[in-house]
């Protein structure tokens, strides 16, 4: 019971639902949002001849929605957003555009859904290419099984594939010690890598089953994880070992919320090699590089994120205070110190003013940097 209180306050710290940020309260039929930049302002872009999304990023709705929010609401900067979304009744979405700066559609999407409220169709198109996708459950419930694609590129004809949603997730398993409070968690796979040439593998299945340790939790005496280390059994073209892909530890306040994480890397290379008794030995190699990086959380009182910052070999990267008023940020003071020296570095303040509608969403939110108006994120909202 302990364990189950612990994660339920974990998640609660990470996903604090008192903030409001790009949310829709209430029911909404249609939203138009884009963003518009003021005084000379541009998208943030990393290389000449990105576009106004950005550098390397996929072009989807889900990582385009959550680019634009994390960028806004948490640095000094924006990115791009410009798209026309519609909903059904229950909230479902049904189709949506999504704009270049131009006009130019990147793409355009449709959906529908069965009698239980799950997606069982997604058209996506644009003017080079068309998928279409078809997904089955698992009888009445939201396990999904398989999804169906029917994909085309222009002047190519139409291919199909057909994705066994289990055979690609492994099945998670642990065991809990409770002497120790060391929490295993394997991996059910049959991912092995098959040789293909004298130096060469690719990914392949095999026709057994084996459990793979992902994970090791280690729990303090009131059952917080003050310690995890994580395995990556897929960095061993011979599929004899595991790596050691991350150390972690954690810090707690009086609370028992998270008030610092820190990512440890030695100069070794840790595997371990699976014994007959089921237990690991421990194989250390050198050539790695050292390494600690860390995060440090700071609450108000209610329980929302006051600050964080981040540190990099015990130097500050960068730092983030919020500033809240009737659950809204309202305030950053927005500290990065990438390609600066310390006579360089100086926080930015950015201010968020908000608009309202008579349903309590943000209609226009203008974020001044320095007390300088750069950007403005506009939705129009339609309701049922």
């Amino acid at each position: 019971m302990k364990k189950i209180l612990f994660l339920l306050i974990l998640l609660s710290t990470h996903y604090n639902t008192q903030v409001i940020k790009d949310s829709i309260l209430g029911n909404p039929k249609f939203v138009k949002e884009y963003v518009i930049f003021l005084n000379d302002s541009g998208p943030f872009t990393f290389m000449r001849g990105d576009n106004e999304y950005g550098h390397s990023i996929r072009m989807v709705p889900k990582i385009l929605r959550e680019s634009m929010r994390d960028t806004w609401f948490e640095t000094d900067f924006c990115r791009y957003i410009n798209n026309e979304t519609y909903y059904d009744k229950n909230r479902n979405v049904t189709k949506e555009i999504w704009y270049y700066k131009s006009g130019e559609i990147v793409d355009d999407y449709d959906y529908t859904y069965d009698n239980l409220n799950r997606l069982a169709t997604e058209r996506s198109k644009n003017d080079r290419s068309e998928d279409n996708y078809r997904f089955f459950y698992d009888k009445n419930s939201k396990v999904l099984k398989f999804r169906e694609i029917y994909s085309k590129w222009k002047d190519e004809p139409m291919k199909k594939y057909i994705h066994n949603i289990e055979s690609n997730k492994p099945l998670f398993v642990s065991k809990f010690d409770t002497i120790t409070r060391t929490d295993s968690i394997f991996a059910i796979t049959d991912f092995v890598w098959k040789k293909v040439g004298e130096n060469s593998f690719q990914e392949g299945n095999d026709s057994i089953f084996r459990k793979k340790l992902s994970r090791v939790n280690f729990y303090d005496n009131e059952f917080q994880i003050k310690e995890s280390k994580f395995f990556d059994y897929k960095l061993d073209y011979y599929n004899k070992k595991l790596f050691q892909s991350g150390y972690t530890k954690y810090e707690y306040d009086l609370l028992g919320r998270i008030k610092k994480e820190t990512q440890i890397k030695d100069d070794k290379y840790h595997y371990f090699i699976p014994e007959k008794n089921g237990k690991y030995r421990e194989e250390i190699k050198d050539g790695g590089y050292a390494s600690i990086s860390s995060t440090d959380y700071e609450h108000y009182n209610d329980g929302n994120l006051k600050t964080r910052t981040h540190f990099y070999q015990g130097n500050i990267s960068n730092q983030i205070q919020f500033v809240y008023k009737n659950n809204h940020i309202e305030k950053l003071i927005y500290l990065d110190t990438w390609g600066k020296t310390k006579d360089d570095l100086k926080p930015t303040e950015v201010i968020f003013k908000y608009k309202f509608d008579k349903q309590k969403n943000w209609t226009e939110v203008i974020k001044n940097v320095n007390g300088k108006d750069l950007y403005k994120w506009v939705r129009q909202i339609e309701y049922y």
